[in-house]
């Protein structure tokens, strides 16, 4: 433990090696003439975490294949959509009265509609739509007076039902949007703003929790089958890995700030899904198109990301990936590809054409969501 009185420092680093204390030393000095002889004050702060960033990525750099990774990005347009999975702050899961608490033993908190036995109705949890209603205002969206929920098929281990109730076609929030400046840390001029539209956020029920037992086994935790969260789907007006990253860490913000979420990405609380798109910036544009966005590249989807430093390296080697495959002549697939932390490549888990392939369809158990418009006026106020 370092102490506080005077040069205790100094000897500190002495002890450990005279070179170093010499080069410390000199730094501090330099920093000390950039914050007291020259106009453009660098604050120590940001000096130091500048220094770690740039260590962070020399070590990304150093990493062997990344060469051959490495492309040329100058006449490319990158195109980023997220999608944001964050769990709603209740007692409750979503369509069930099991506590959501996440400290207690695997498989104590599951009620018969979460393992989808026969007979198991959904009951849905009004308090469920509070923190979902202060997330949708916060983030500028228009409330419906009714919302639909819908079924979205899928065959996996960790839903037992084999679909995942979600609204897809008709969500409770819609039209909303956010605003990035240059101070939240994006490279734009102070006097500028970054408006990134919000396409719908939509409530939504979690899956079971897989823990990989090496070498074959998995074990399953339904304490998490069915809790409430809500979906944020942006539109794919973001260019850049940085500010897509940015993006996620400020919508996390928002919602901690109006008690919307229990937990953060830090905790697992809350996920993204980042969806990719490429096209050369000498060509028309592309044929393909989202929500009335048209001119785009062929998109791929990363799924579940982790962290904000995820969701930038992900997005960076999936730029890579499809420059490199469209410039040896190959074409983008529209499928859902996995990354894991540190690696240099995406995979492939399955492919998706488009949404058709989920096999959405009214759910038939469960009532419209009718929100009378005084308690929105009440939110909003």
């Amino acid at each position: 433990m370092l102490q506080t009185r005077p040069g205790a420092v100094a000897q500190r680093v002495s002890i450990i090696s005279p070179r170093r204390y010499i080069l410390v030393n000199s730094k501090l000095s330099h920093l000390c003439r950039r914050h007291n002889g020259t106009a453009n004050r660098v604050p120590f702060r940001k000096e130091f975490k500048d220094d770690r960033k740039t260590a962070r990525l020399q070590r990304f750099f150093d990493k062997p294949g990344f060469d051959e990774s490495r492309v040329d990005i100058s006449n490319w347009e990158l195109t980023v959509g997220v999608e944001i999975h964050a769990q709603l702050n209740t007692d409750r899961k979503l369509f069930s009265r099991a506590s959501t608490a996440s400290e207690d033993n695997p498989n104590t908190n599951v009620a018969l509609f979460d393992l989808a036995l026969p007979g198991s109705q959904p009951e849905f949890q009004k308090a469920v739509l509070l923190p979902a209603l202060r997330a949708a205002l916060a983030l500028n969206c228009d409330i419906s007076r009714e919302s639909r929920f819908d079924r979205k098929h899928y065959f996996y281990q960790d839903q037992p039902a084999g679909y995942q109730i979600t609204q897809y076609y008709e969500p409770f929030a819609r039209n909303g949007y956010l605003i990035l400046d240059s101070m939240d840390d994006i490279d734009i001029d102070e006097d500028e703003v970054l408006k990134v539209g919000i396409k719908q956020v939509q409530l939504e029920q979690d899956t079971a929790k897989s823990v990989q037992l090496p070498p074959d086994k998995v074990l399953l935790d339904f304490n998490r089958a069915g809790l409430p969260l809500i979906e944020i789907i942006t539109l794919p007006q973001l260019h850049d890995p940085r500010t897509a990253a940015i993006c996620v860490k400020k919508i996390q913000s928002i919602l901690q700030s109006v008690n919307a979420v229990s937990t953060g990405m830090e905790l697992g609380g809350l996920r993204a899904d980042v969806n990719v798109s490429v096209r050369p910036r000498s060509v028309p544009k592309g044929r393909h198109s989202y929500h009335g966005i048209t001119g785009l590249g062929q998109r791929t989807e990363i799924k579940n990301l982790s962290s904000f430093k995820a969701v930038e390296d992900a997005i960076i080697v999936e730029r890579n990936r499809q420059i490199r495959l469209i410039e040896g002549g190959g074409q983008v697939e529209g499928e859902t590809r996995g990354w894991t932390l540190g690696s240099l490549h995406t995979r492939k888990l399955r492919g998706k054409e488009n949404e058709v392939d989920y096999r959405y369809m009214p759910d038939p158990d469960i009532a419209p969501l009718c929100i009378h418009k005084a308690r929105i006026f009440v939110f909003e106020q």
